[in-house]
């Protein structure tokens, strides 16, 4: 069976990678499709945004209130 409910997120030669990326739950969700572990998934969608591996994995929802504080300290919404 054929899921089409998940775009599939890739990358070409030449693409602009400073461009807009898919949202950590994308990314996440594509990666355990194809078959990643939770913990690999995790860890792989954090550290392309930035964030260091952990042992134990990171959850999307981890990842994305860390992406958050991030954008608030960066904006001066919030002291670091």
């Amino acid at each position: 069976m054929v899921d089409d409910t998940v775009q599939r997120v890739a990358w070409l030669p030449g693409d602009d990678l400073a461009g807009p990326r898919p949202s950590s739950s994308v990314m996440y969700r594509q990666l355990t499709i194809d078959g990643w572990s939770a913990r690999e998934a995790g860890n792989l969608v954090a550290r392309l945004q930035g964030l260091r591996t952990a042992r134990q994995g990171w959850t999307v929802s981890e990842i994305d209130h860390l992406l958050f504080l991030r954008a608030m300290v960066d904006t001066g919404r919030l002291d670091s």
